[in-house]
């Protein structure tokens, strides 16, 4: 018995017309080119299965490689011989179409769930880790950054300054326990309108909110939106799961530069990182609950994120910072309003 195919010398890109016999319990291979003619051990003989249509290729000794012209025959000449086909992965997973569905879905399942859910999981649980002492030394260095680039002293008047201090604290009180937190002021014209929380229980609250607000009731709701994301760890949850999900991005696309360049503008300017609509329903919910339990109604903030809300007329991109968070504006007044 016998199969056809092209001979390929080692080194060489020339093919040689040759056949490969299998006679009295042995191989042998045959050219038209006698020094090519010898007899072929089979323990030297590696059988590279194809994929699809491609032909087999059988790997000699010598660096000489046997292509074969029909598959078929090459499969039961094998068989004929009980020569063993050593099939690869890609050959299994080719014969098996279930495994490679399987694979597919596994893949995808992995593609959305790794960012959505095991990168935010993996980063709360770390962040949970992290000593307080840490987070506020994160806290000031970010505030003096900050200051240096951004803000300006404030030009609110102490007694008003007093007024909210006094209210944040209390508020504070009743949900943080032991864990320190202030209340700062600032001015911004880049910043505008704005109130946000930093690592470490920092709240800054700009005169540009206050100007807008007018009420001092609103802005204390404001206040109370920001300590639920105290309370909730958002600032130090967010600053980890943003560098976590930069280091797996950079680690793919095997970029360490634009890791350590990226990494020191997060570290530097943490107003930067929006929160997710996540972290600014559990704030709602959370700011709700120290208004109530401070025996302050929710009313008024609804009612600022209503003005806020009618300012902008038609172009609502132009909203104040503190309102453009990703839950809608009036699911966030409905939810206020109710009971």
């Amino acid at each position: 018995m016998e199969i056809s195919g092209k001979l390929y010398l080692s080194g060489k890109s020339k093919s040689l017309p040759a056949v490969l016999l299998w006679c009295n319990g042995s191989f042998w291979l045959q050219s038209d080119f006698k020094e090519i003619n010898r007899k072929v051990q089979s323990d030297e003989m590696v059988i590279d299965t194809p994929l699809g249509s491609l032909p087999y290729k059988i790997l000699m000794a010598e660096g000489l490689v046997f292509e074969v012209k029909n598959n078929k025959e090459t499969k039961e000449f094998l068989e004929f011989c009980e020569k063993p086909i050593a099939e690869s992965w890609l050959n299994y997973l080719e014969q098996k179409k279930s495994v490679i569905f399987v694979g597919i879905m596994v893949l995808a399942f992995l593609v959305v769930s790794v960012p959505r859910y095991i990168l935010p999981w993996l980063g709360d649980q770390i962040a949970n880790l992290i000593p307080h002492s840490w987070l506020i030394m994160a806290g000031d260095e970010t505030l003096e950054m900050l200051d240096a680039s951004l803000f300006a002293p404030s030009d609110l008047a102490i007694r008003d300054q007093d007024q909210y201090t006094k209210e944040f604290n209390r508020m504070a009180d009743l949900v943080l326990n032991e864990r320190t937190t202030r209340l700062v002021f600032r001015q911004s014209e880049e910043i505008g309108p704005n109130a946000f929380a930093l690592p470490g229980g920092v709240v800054v609250l700009t005169d540009e909110l206050v100007e807008i607000a007018e009420k001092k009731d609103g802005v204390i709701g404001v206040l109370a939106h920001e300590l639920g994301h105290i309370e909730l760890k958002h600032p130090a949850r967010r600053l980890v799961r943003s560098l976590m999900a930069l280091a797996v991005v950079s680690l793919i696309l095997d970029d360490s530069a634009t890791f350590a360049e990226e990494l020191a503008t997060i570290s530097g300017s943490l107003i930067s990182l929006a929160y997710t609509r996540e972290f600014e329903e559990e704030a709602d919910r959370a700011g709700k609950e120290i208004l109530i339990r401070a025996g302050l109604s929710p009313i008024p903030l609804a009612n600022l994120l209503q003005k806020l809300s009618d300012s902008c007329e038609e172009n609502c991109s132009q909203l104040p910072h503190w309102l453009s968070t990703h839950p809608s504006v009036p699911s966030r007044i409905e939810f206020l309003l109710s009971d």
